[in-house]
């Protein structure tokens, strides 16, 4: 036996060289159990590749075969972040390094966006080839918006507050067509309208079409500078100085903004659009079907939705305040006839230092959810139907209807999906990670706290990972049955069936074949893995 576990050794030792071999010098290879799997009763193993720096970013881009690393230089006891850093382009399926690009994160900032990788410099931004880390081109933009299939992508100036808007051909770096488009508070939102037609909302609405730049625009008044109000804080200002010798002044007004609702795309493909002081109806030609005032005073942020042919207005109550969140207006309700605008209703909320935090519709009542209390209305008038105050515990505030992905562990061996499960009931999480079950009256079936809930970290159609800490993990199957336990980081991803997951020096390989492979040959994949842990590391 003794003869026969030493020629193991042997046959280990020189299956790990043959193996170490076959991979860079970049890594250092290590094998470790991650895990142990319910179908085979047998240890998860796992590969686990040393960086020779620390992970600062990684990126991928959900389809291909490359895992970009952002290696950062650090200081000597590697608390904090220096300027040196690498950027390192490696193959999934080898483990090959398939190039390394030096950069300097004082100037230099990296950007994946879909499958493009820009590199931004100074003012010039450079695509980057995925496969061999050559400058395709460089450009002057930053790009806010691409179009992968028309392989355009628009954006402004790098480093600067102008508002030219440019179209580059992302094959080449060329410049198609420029606009101006005031982006002084960003974009509300970006939506293909067709296949080559964009619609963005800033200030109103703006259609492009995308290789040649024509198109349509529609302005409304989303924004409010506080002109009045900073004239007479610099008078203030002056008649405090006549008297202490200390002027103080104000050269920017205080403005309001994001007082902006969703585009809603109907079914004829127009589009309604709140602003502070009306809701319109635009067709996707830019012509306005109607436009219906609403009160300016009270109006900030809101959301629509549509059921049947009645467009539905929560006024949330809150908006931008010189960039930060502010409670502004008030919260109400409001319904719009599709086709000629006419208000249905208008119903306050009379909530003081209040905003609407969340909200659901069930049939035909809509639930609006507060801090502390839920109300429910009737969509057909707006009237309320019930108030219900939640009992919280300190500090807890009521955040958001669970729509998917939150499990509840029965046992070991069952984790249910709450959605399945309470199908006919409303969930509602808060913000300390706790859910209640509630029915349509609001009253309380089931709480669950946060230690016996699982939400999911990464899936694909065949797994699911599910975690309540960000460290241990449940590997759930398409029938939502577990099949395996694992120790990883919250930083993962899954490439078709294998799990991929990082820490600050090495990222993990696990996989998940070996799950459900037969007894006979996980075993000796396991004995041979664990036995090779002792045979001297051939990759140093």
């Amino acid at each position: 036996m003794k003869g026969a576990f030493v020629l193991l050794l042997i046959l280990v030792g020189f299956s790990g060289m043959a193996f170490g071999q076959t991979l860079s010098q970049w890594f250092l290879v290590q094998d470790s159990i991650a895990g142990m799997s319910y179908v085979t009763d047998l240890p998860v193993t796992a590969i686990r590749y040393g960086t020779p720096g620390k992970i600062y970013r990684w990126h991928w881009d959900g389809n291909s075969d490359n895992l970009l690393l952002e290696l950062r230089e650090t200081n000597k006891k590697g608390t904090s972040f220096k300027n040196g850093g690498t950027l390192n382009m490696v193959g999934l399926s080898d483990k090959e390094l398939k190039w390394v690009r030096e950069v300097n994160y004082n100037s230099s900032e990296l950007k994946q966006q879909g499958s493009y990788y820009f590199l931004t410099d100074k003012k010039k931004n450079f695509c980057i080839d995925p496969e061999t880390g050559a400058v395709l081109w460089e450009n002057k933009n930053d790009f806010y918006f691409i179009e992968p299939f028309l392989n355009i992508g628009v954006g402004y100036p790098i480093q600067s507050m102008s508002n030219k808007l440019t179209a580059v051909n992302l094959s080449n770096g060329k410049e198609l067509w420029y606009r101006d488009l005031d982006r002084s508070f960003g974009w509300d939102d970006a939506y293909m309208l067709n296949d080559s037609v964009l619609l963005i909302s800033t200030n109103g609405l703006r259609a492009v079409h995308l290789v040649n730049g024509a198109g349509w625009s529609y302005k409304a008044n989303t924004t409010k500078k506080e002109i009045g109000k900073m004239i007479g804080v610099n008078a203030f200002g002056l008649l405090l100085g006549v008297f202490t010798g200390v002027y103080t002044y104000q050269d920017q007004p205080d403005v309001a903004s994001d007082m902006v609702s969703n585009m809603l795309i109907d079914p004829d493909e127009s589009i309604v659009l709140a602003s502070r002081d009306q809701i319109a109806r635009v067709d996707n030609a830019g012509n306005v079907l109607w436009t219906t005032p609403l009160p300016e005073k009270i109006t900030s942020k809101s959301s629509l939705f549509l059921v049947d042919s009645v467009v539905y207005m929560i006024n949330r109550g809150y908006a931008q305040y010189n960039g930060g969140f502010s409670m502004i207006g008030d919260p109400y309700l409001a319904a719009f006839d599709l086709k000629t605008g006419n208000r249905l209703y208008l119903t306050l909320i009379l909530e003081k230092k209040e905003f609407i935090r969340n909200f659901q519709v069930v049939n035909d009542m809509l639930f609006v959810v507060f801090e502390d209390k839920i109300g429910f209305y009737r969509l057909g008038d707006g009237t309320l139907i019930k108030e219900k105050v939640i009992e919280l515990q300190k500090d807890e505030h009521l955040d958001a209807f669970v729509e998917s992905g939150i499990y509840w562990k029965r046992n070991d061996s069952e984790f249910t999906d709450l959605i399945s499960e309470f199908s006919n009931y409303n969930l509602m999480m808060t913000t300390q990670g706790r859910v209640f079950v509630l029915t349509d009256s609001l009253e309380r079936v089931f709480a669950y706290d946060k230690e016996e809930l699982y939400h999911i970290a990464t899936q694909n159609p065949r797994y699911a990972l599910i975690t309540n800490n960000d460290s241990d993990f449940v590997v759930l199957d398409a029938s939502d049955n577990p099949v395996a336990a694992l120790k990883a980081s919250g930083e993962m991803f899954l490439y078709r069936d294998k799990l991929y997951f990082f820490d600050k020096d090495s990222f993990s390989e696990i996989d998940l074949s070996q799950l459900s492979q037969p007894a006979s040959i996980s075993v000796w994949q396991s004995i041979f893995k664990q036995v090779s842990r002792f045979i001297p590391n051939s990759y140093n």
